[in-house]
């Protein structure tokens, strides 16, 4: 009797274990997307339709922002008042159902070309969660079909090579971003700077790297 009592408290155990085992292989895909490249993925598709609405804020306010995408959430469009910037809010599937925001770099600045003045506004997304997941980041590929202006390209041209100096580093490259764009928002010269000096803001953010060094020429 004692030998079949141990017998049915271990199928109960097992049965139990299968159940618990079930139950998570069912309920963690739907909460939580487990498949890393997928969310690299949605992501990035995140990251792009910010930067379109976050572009069409600039030529209508023709202002500077920074921060989240809140403003693009709240505010309607110009030209089209029943639709706002942004349609409706986005969040990096890493964060599993946490509701941190893209963070938002963007400029704006018109500059005189032959008679006219044109355009010339920068913009950067970044995902809360680069730190840990390096591949969340717009490369170069992303502006090969966008028109880019003058300041765009410098911004192109900089995220790119932070992009190949930190490689699968997520926290380099947080870093590195994070400290680009604080020297944008306080030093009203930066895109006088950069546009004499095309190594200049990586040399301000990989001051050891030889191939930045200034020669006598320089």
């Amino acid at each position: 009797m004692l030998r079949n009592q141990r017998g049915n408290i271990l199928f109960w155990v097992i049965s139990a274990i299968l159940f618990i085992a079930i139950a998570l292989v069912l309920i963690l895909p739907s909460k939580y997307n487990l498949d890393p490249e997928k969310n690299t993925d949605d992501c990035t598709t995140n990251m792009k339709n910010i930067w379109v609405a976050t572009s069409d804020y600039l030529n209508d306010f023709q202002r500077d922002y920074y921060g989240d995408p809140q403003v693009l959430l709240t505010t309607k469009k110009k030209d089209d008042p029943k639709n706002y910037y942004l349609s409706s809010p986005a969040y990096c599937p890493e964060s599993q159902g946490g509701k941190e925001e893209y963070i938002i770099f963007a400029k704006y600045s018109e500059e005189m070309l032959g008679s006219e003045m044109k355009n010339n506004s920068g913009i950067l997304i970044f995902c809360p969660n680069l730190g840990k997941f390096p591949k969340h980041f717009l490369d170069k590929s992303f502006y090969d079909n966008m028109s880019t202006t003058k300041l765009q390209n410098y911004l192109i041209d900089d995220m790119n090579y932070i992009d190949q100096q930190t490689k699968s580093n997520g926290k380099a490259k947080n870093d590195a971003v994070m400290k680009y764009i604080e020297i944008w928002k306080t030093d009203p010269e930066c895109y006088a700077k950069r546009s004499a000096d095309m190594k200049y803001l990586k040399r301000m953010i990989f001051p050891d790297n030889e191939d930045l060094k200034l020669t006598t020429e320089e």
